[in-house]
């Protein structure tokens, strides 16, 4: 099937209903155009204000543009929708990520010592550049604070997916909620299709904030931000209402929950896991409890509040054999 390159006429900085700028049928093979988190596209371009979601009279920060919405024609809430994600391709040969006072997972405190403080030390706001080489499939740091120029293999993946949030709210792109939103989960990668409740007509999807690699609960609260193309095709399952993100790879599992507390957001993310497995699997409760617990692992997402989304996850070989 031919795949469509899709280059959003606007982007979104908030989840909600809003006007689809491409309505497809469902099986639609797509190439979703993405400037990184911070506007730019590949070739150096910062998106125009025509093309910028508009808050008239708010304070509405533009970070982590959406492509879309994408109307999946025919998508009601009595269903839910997947996107194959068939391959990402980073398109240039920078990223970058953010240090400051206050942003990340490790307190002030705990960064630095008070004997470092009473010296002067202070904990640096500086933007770390990478160079991402896509050939040799690595991204090194091109500007450290430190003498050392350190290398880390590329992983990319989607950092931000999601639908229109139920009841018509609109969610900013920083946030995360039943929909999808801002995850963060390093399990949406090429290979990995996520299915997605629906909750407004035609589903109204959004995606970007590619990321180049990051690691278990972006601790220093961001990835290797940049721009990319995402190929996914994108599939109406008709009368399989879903409660919440699933995650399926050729390995794993995975469901995604979210809350403002950490361990409540594991808890649901398992409990998840647990019914699918009853419901679709035919697993008996009680057995899937057992095995949950004895092979089950997690996924943090984002982990720099005040939302968490956790990613809980199963080996499919333990129950399809």
């Amino acid at each position: 099937m031919e795949r469509t390159q899709f280059r959003s006429s606007r982007f979104h900085y908030t989840f909600g209903p809003h006007a689809p700028t491409l309505r497809i049928q469902p099986s639609t093979q797509l190439r979703v155009i993405c400037p990184d988190s911070d506007n730019e596209f590949s070739d150096g371009t910062i998106l125009s204000t025509d093309q910028r979601q508009r808050s008239e009279g708010g304070q509405l920060f533009e970070a982590n543009p959406m492509a879309g919405p994408i109307e999946i024609q025919g998508a009601t809430p009595a269903d839910s929708i997947s996107v194959r994600i068939d391959a990402i391709h980073l398109d240039r040969t920078k990223g970058q990520t953010g240090l400051g006072y206050g942003h990340g997972l490790v307190s002030a405190d705990q960064l630095i010592t008070r004997a470092d403080m009473e010296k002067g030390d202070r904990i640096p706001s500086h933007l770390y550049e990478w160079k991402i080489d896509t050939a040799r499939g690595v991204a090194t740091m091109v500007n450290p604070l430190g003498n050392r120029l350190l290398s880390i293999p590329l992983a990319p993946f989607i950092g931000c997916i999601g639908v229109c949030p139920p009841w018509g709210q609109s969610i900013s792109t920083l946030y995360c909620g039943l929909h999808g939103g801002n995850m963060d989960i390093p399990l949406t990668r090429p290979g990995t299709t996520i299915h997605l409740p629906v909750f407004h007509n035609g589903a109204l999807l959004m995606m970007g904030d590619i990321h180049a690699a990051q690691g278990h609960g972006e601790i220093i609260g961001g990835g290797i931000e940049t721009s990319g193309q995402i190929d996914c095709a994108i599939n109406l399952n008709r009368g399989q209402p879903i409660p919440s993100p699933r995650l399926i790879d050729d390995h794993q599992l995975s469901t995604i929950a979210i809350s403002g507390d950490l361990r409540d957001a594991i808890r649901k993310a398992y409990a998840h896991l647990l019914n699918w497995l009853v419901e679709e699997y035919h697993l008996n409760r009680w057995d899937g409890y057992n095995l949950i617990s004895q092979a089950g692992t997690i996924t943090p997402g984002g982990l720099d509040g005040p939302i968490y989304s956790v990613a809980a996850s199963l080996p499919r070989n333990l129950i399809e054999n």
